[in-house]
C-alpha cells in the first residue's frame, strides 16, 4: 500500500508537468476532468497514508512539492493569457525557495495561519482566472454566480491578484523572519552530506520513524 500511495503522488507530479499540453490540445471539459483528477490523487494519497498507516518522509515531501508544482502550473497557464498573474508566480517561486533555503540550514517551516490564509486567496485568484479563460463555453450554463464574476472580470482579476500578492508578501517575510529566528538560535550545523543509502532509505520510508520525527527539519533526517 505504501508503494501504491507514493505512486498516486509522483503520478500527480507527472500529470501536472503534461497539463499545458492536455490544456492545448483538448476542449474545457476534459481539462476539468484532468485536473478534477488530479485533485482526487492528492486527497487520496494522504487519505489512504493516514487510513493504512503508510506515512513516510517520502511521500510528505513528495506531497509537498506535487501541490508546489501543481500550483505554479496553473498559474503559468493563467498567465499565459492575463500577464498580471506572473506576479503570483514569482512570489510563489520566491516562497518555494525560502522554504528550500530553509531545509537546507536546518530551519524548521512551519504552517501558520497566514500561509493557509494566502493559500485560500491563491486558490481564488486562479479560480477567477480559469473561469474568465473558459467564459464563453461557461457563460451557455447561465449559472448566476459565473455570470457575476464574468460580467466583473476585470475588476475582479485585478482586485484578486493585488490582495493576492499582498498576502504573499505578508507569509514571505513572516516565512523569512521565523526562519532568521530560527537559524539564530539554534545556528545549527551540517556537513551537507547524505546519510548512507541504508540508513537513507530507512528515514525516507519507515512510517514509525516519520511519526516520531516529523517534527525535525528536512537536513536533520537526510544529513550527516
Amino acid at each position: 500500500m505504501k508503494k501504491f500511495v507514493n505512486l498516486l503522488t509522483i503520478m500527480r507530479i507527472i500529470a501536472t508537468l503534461i497539463l499545458p499540453i492536455i490544456w492545448h490540445i483538448f476542449n474545457s471539459w476534459t481539462i476539468l476532468i484532468f485536473v478534477s483528477i488530479i485533485l482526487l490523487t492528492d486527497f487520496f494519497d494522504g487519505f489512504l497514508a493516514r487510513t493504512f498507516h503508510v506515512q513516510s518522509l517520502f511521500g510528505c515531501v513528495a506531497d509537498s512539492v506535487a501541490d508546489k508544482v501543481f500550483g505554479i502550473v496553473l498559474l503559468l497557464i493563467v498567465a499565459a493569457i492575463f500577464p498580471i498573474y506572473y506576479v503570483l508566480v514569482i512570489f510563489e517561486v520566491i516562497i518555494a525557495s525560502i522554504n528550500i533555503f530553509a531545509a537546507l540550514r536546518g530551519a524548521k517551516t512551519y504552517a501558520s495561519f497566514l500561509g493557509k490564509f494566502k493559500m485560500w486567496l491563491l486558490g481564488f485568484s486562479t479560480v477567477f482566472g480559469l473561469i474568465i479563460m473558459f467564459e464563453t463555453s461557461l457563460a451557455t450554463y447561465n449559472v448566476s454566480l459565473i455570470n457575476l464574476v464574468i460580467e466583473n472580470k476585470d475588476i475582479l482579476l485585478v482586485s484578486s491578484v493585488l490582495v493576492t500578492s499582498g498576502s504573499e508578501l505578508t507569509v514571505a517575510l513572516d516565512y523569512s523572519r521565523h526562519i532568521i529566528k530560527n537559524i539564530k538560535s539554534e545556528k545549527p550545523k551540517f556537513k551537507y552530506r547524505f546519510k548512507d543509502d541504508e540508513r537513507l532509505m530507512y528515514v525516507l520510508f519507515d512510517t514509525e520513524y516519520f511519526l516520531s520525527h516529523k517534527d525535525l527539519p528536512l537536513s536533520k533526517h537526510l544529513l550527516k
